[in-house]
């Protein structure tokens, strides 16, 4: 059976907005990487959630995201697809027996966390920059972008999964 904490849902949420909101495109590293951390979010969201509600929260999460860098639809877009193939991408990844699985430091770890969050966060930058960029234009530099965002990005979302993990089963 599912067990969703949604107050704790509800204040990881507010962490990743506040903490993303504020510093959108004030954490640039070398004019090439951008910090979108609240995908993090999203990938957090429990195992086994329903697809319509995940896709929901990803729209509005993405869209609120949206709202404060005038970008018209591109952060919503590409949450909406993270959400739609996370648990996908879960099963295929991570080898797990239990159903009550919760995304989090303790139960994937750090090679887990490589393994899961990386790619889905890899995918999600290279919608918002190509979408951004109006295609694959100058592909070498799309990539490079995406690339550095996206390791500057995990590094954010590695680091903060760590911190709002349960103090008691962190491994």
């Amino acid at each position: 059976m599912l067990r969703i904490n949604y107050p704790q849902q509800a204040l990881n949420l507010l962490v990743f907005l506040i903490l993303q909101i504020p510093f959108l495109y004030k954490l640039v590293l070398f004019d090439s990487a951008f910090g979108f951390f609240y995908v993090g979010f999203i990938l957090f969201l429990p195992y086994g959630l329903s697809r319509s509600i995940g896709m929901t929260v990803a729209f509005f999460t993405g869209l609120t995201v949206d709202i404060f860098s005038n970008t018209p639809g591109i952060h919503a877009s590409a949450t909406i697809l993270i959400a739609f193939i996370k648990d996908f991408w879960f099963d295929i990844t991570i080898d797990h027996s239990d159903d009550d699985i919760q995304l989090s430091w303790n139960e994937l770890g750090p090679w887990g966390s490589v393994k899961y969050l990386y790619p889905l966060i890899f995918v999600h930058h290279a919608i918002i920059f190509s979408i951004e960029n109006g295609g694959f234009n100058s592909l070498g530099f799309l990539f490079v972008k995406v690339f550095y965002s996206a390791c500057y990005s995990f590094l954010i979302v590695f680091a903060l999964s760590f911190l709002i993990a349960p103090k008691t089963r962190r491994i």
